[in-house]
This record gives structure tokens, sequence and C-alpha cells, in this order.
């Protein structure tokens, strides 16, 4: 039994505030992504009790969201992918010698748009997982299946849904892996006894983002990075109260488009900053606090709206997530609409841990900033192998395995091969995740129908409802990548004319 007050306990406080230390630490440095810090942060949660174990994964995810902005507006090096809007208005203010204001006011804005999201889903959750309950095996198959696609559609640019897909039918064959889930035959396990098992997720996961990223970055000529003079380091509390507008307005933006598989912060963040400018009339690009609060509510709303879907229905919206979902059910919590059957009073709690991580990114942003602009200044030739190293060390944790070392090393080979020929990594992940919830309900669908099996789908109003969203995921991402295929030709018979 689990309740909302348990988050405040001594244990869980002082886990959420490393956790959120940690995560603003990683997220500020170049080149080390979100999703590299969760998967390698997360191994340290194995060791812990569960409601130690949430609250340090959640001060994680809530520190790292925020940590990007800190080296996007100091040195013009987004953290994150999530910080590119917030540096394209931030950075130009630090070279006007704001960048403290800037900084602090980013920190005052993630802290108001993590209590939108935090609001939202405790309002929102409770509701959807009792209208998710009433799905049986046949609407989980095709609600994984249609996340798995979904996030194909959304990860890969308009001119490569097909390659986003690809690599969620990639993932969707790793999952496969392993003992059959009602029969309990091998598959594709090649007389490999560790395969038995599975693929374990967070040695792929360390491989995917953590080795290859350090190899991608080997790859590159490093430039020396500086941090320019900040200024005073103080919230302007009267820019939020001017601009309270814009500050909801990307708050709801950040927290609906934080729901979407695939979507998540980036996208989130790039509509409040497209929304607020054209609001504003102003040009963000030239150095804007108004910039800055849009996209800093925005980022820190989508946290709560990215746990939406995997709380409700059990689908991650981000790697991100897919991480937590993963650690969590390492302590046996399985993270779904049966969550509250299973554990009672987790969600609340978990809604606590989310409160305890605010406060801690708001006092940490402020109490690590100095540190942090020290250490920006570590050459990446210094920083990534020690890095490479703690990949290591974070894959063989989970099992005491060295077979887990050896699959983030070749996932880490597999990612950076696909990253160079364009495939996105993230329906990859997804699909590891939602392989096994739709590989075991499809198993379960065709025992439960054996009998009359057509005729008994085409009466569930809820499944037709999900098949038609997957025909229509399916030709939008044809359509889309035939139209941009034909846009060159088109753009060179104008040029002709």
């Amino acid at each position: 039994m689990f309740s909302f007050f348990d988050a405040f306990g001594a244990s869980p406080i002082l886990f959420s505030v490393l956790g959120a230390g940690a995560g603003i630490i990683w997220g500020a440095m170049p080149g080390l992504s979100m999703t590299m810090g969760m998967a390698l942060l997360a191994t340290f949660s194995y060791g812990m009790d569960i409601q130690t174990a949430a609250a340090f994964l959640m001060g994680i995810y809530t520190g790292a969201t925020f940590g990007g902005a800190i080296s996007a507006v100091l040195i013009n090096i987004p953290g994150t992918p999530d910080s590119v809007p917030i540096q394209l208005c931030g950075y130009p203010l630090t070279e006007q010698g704001r960048g403290g204001e800037a900084i602090a006011t980013a920190i005052f804005a993630s802290f108001i748009g993590n209590w939108v999201g935090i609001l939202a889903l405790a309002l929102v959750a409770p509701l959807l997982i009792v209208f998710a309950l009433n799905f049986g095996a046949w609407e989980q198959f095709l609600l994984a299946l249609w996340g798995i696609l979904l996030a194909g559609s959304i990860s890969g640019e308009s001119d490569s849904m097909i390659k986003g897909w690809i690599s969620g039918w990639i993932g969707l064959a790793i999952a496969m892996v392993g003992l059959e889930p009602i029969l309990g035959y091998p598959r594709l396990v090649f007389d490999v006894p560790e395969l038995r098992g599975g693929v374990a997720f967070i040695p792929v996961l360390i491989g995917l983002f953590g080795i290859a990223e350090v190899m991608r970055i080997a790859g590159r000529h490093s430039q020396k990075t500086e941090a320019r003079p900040t200024g005073p380091v103080w919230p302007r509390f009267d820019l939020l109260r001017r601009y309270y507008k814009s500050a909801l307005r990307s708050s709801a933006i950040g927290t609906v488009v934080g729901v979407i598989p695939g979507g998540g912060a980036p996208m989130a963040n790039f509509l409040a900053y497209e929304m607020g400018q054209r609001a504003s009339g102003k040009q963000f690009h030239k150095g804007s606090m108004e910039g800055v609060i849009c996209t800093g509510t925005s980022d820190n709303a989508a946290i709560g709206g990215s746990l939406l879907p995997a709380l409700a229905l059990g689908i991650p919206s981000s790697a991100a997530i897919a991480v937590v979902m993963a650690a969590l059910a390492y302590h046996g919590v399985v993270i779904g609409p049966s969550l509250e059957q299973s554990q009672p009073g987790f969600l609340v709690f978990l809604f606590g841990t989310l409160i305890v991580a605010n406060l801690a990114m708001y006092v940490l942003g402020f109490a690590l900033l100095k540190p942090i602009i020290r250490l920006l200044a570590m050459p990446p030739a210094l920083l990534m192998p020690m890095v490479a190293m703690l990949c290591m060390i974070g894959a063989y944790s989970v099992q005491l395995s060295v077979f887990d070392m050896w699959v983030a090393i070749g996932f880490g080979i597999f990612g950076y091969l696909l990253v160079r020929y364009d495939f996105p990594l993230a329906p990859m992940v997804f699909a590891l995740i939602l392989g096994k919830i739709a590989d075991e309900n499809l198993r379960k669908s065709a025992i439960i129908f054996s009998e009359n099996t057509t005729s008994q789908l085409l009466s569930r109003p809820v499944g037709l409802i999900i098949l038609l969203l997957i025909l229509v995921t399916i030709l939008y991402g044809i359509v889309t990548t035939l139209k941009a295929k034909n846009r060159p030709a088109q753009d060179a018979t104008n040029l002709n004319v």
C-alpha cells in the first residue's frame, strides 16, 4: 500500500534531491542526452526499495528536462533537443549580459510549467484509467500497435516516416526474442542461454543512446566552449505577471503535446515558441524573456503530459518514459491501467514524488549553476571516456552480466549506423516496450476469440476505432513520404521554368 504522504518521507525526499541534482548536471552537459542519462542513472535505483527508486527516477526526469536549458542559454549549445527553442531566444540575452536573468527566469518558468503538468496529470489520469480498464486483450494489442506506428510517424522526419516504421519493426522483432509468453517455447534465441529471458532493455538503451553517442562525438572535431558572464542570477517575477497569458498557453501546449508518443517536449517547445512569437508580434531570436517563459513552461509541463499515456494506457510517450517504466518494472510495478489494482495508492504517491522533484529542481537550479558553468568548460576528449566507462558499468550492473556489456556494445554500433543513415531510434525503443504488450495480448485474443474470430472482433466498437486510427496513420505516412520525395523534382522543374 502506498499513500500520497509517503513521498514526503526522509528517504524519498533525499533521493529525489539527489536525482534532481544528477539530472540537472547531466542535462546541462552538451552531447549527453537525457535518455542516456536516464538509462545510466536508472541502474542505481535497482538496489533501492520501490518508494525510494520512484522518487529518484522522478527527480532525474524532472532535473534533466530543465538541465538542457543551462548550456543552451549560456554557451549556445542545447544540452537536450528540447532546449533548442530556449537557445534561440535565451542566448542572445546572454550576449547582452543578461544570461543570469534569463537562466533564473527559465528556472522559475520551468517550476510553474511543472505545476500545471502535475495538476493536469492528477485530474485526467484517474478518469482515463477508468476508461482504459474496459479495454480487452484485442484493444490492448491494437493500442500497442498504433503506439509503435504513431511513434514512427512523428519521430521520423517528414520525408522518412517509412524509416521511422522500419525502426519500430526492428524493435518489435527484438522484443520477440526469448520465451513465448503463453506457451513458453523459445524464439530467436539461437541456442544462446542468455537470450531465453529476452534482451535486457536497459543495456539496449545504454547502447543505442550512450555508446552510439560517444562514437558520434568521437568522430567529429570538438570545439572548446566557454560560458559568457551571466550577470545577476535573480528571477524577474514581474515578467511572469506580465506574461502570464503566454505562460498558461505554453503550459497547456506542453501538457497536451507531451501526451503524443514520439512528440513530447521538443515538439511542444517549438510549438510554444512559434505560437508565442505570433501572439506577441516579437522576434524571439533577437533575445526575449517572453520567449524564455514560453519555452520554459512548455518544456516542464510536458512531463505531466508524457506520463499520462504511460500511467493510463501503458504506452510510453518518450524514450525517457520507457526507461522509467522498465526501471519500475524491475521492482515489480507494471505501469498501465491496472496499476492501482496491483499497487494500490502508487498513483497518488507518484504525484507526490513529482511535487518533491519540482521543488528540488527549483532550489538546485540556482545552487548548481556555478559548478555547472565550470563543468561546461570540460573538453569532450576528457568527458567522453568517462561516459563510455559509465555505460559499461551501467550495462553490467543490471544483471551483473558480462553478456549485457556485449549487448550494449553491439547496440551501440547498431545505433550509430542507424543514426548515420537517418533512422530514428525512438520508435525502436517504444517497440521494445510495446512489443511485449502487443505479443502477449495478440496471443490472448487468439485464444479468447478462437471461434468466429472475424465476426467477434468486428463487433467491438473500441477496437474498430483503433483499427481506423491505425489505417489513417499508415495512409498519412505513405502520402507524406511520397509528397516529400516528389518535392525535389517539382522544385527542379520550377527552377528550369
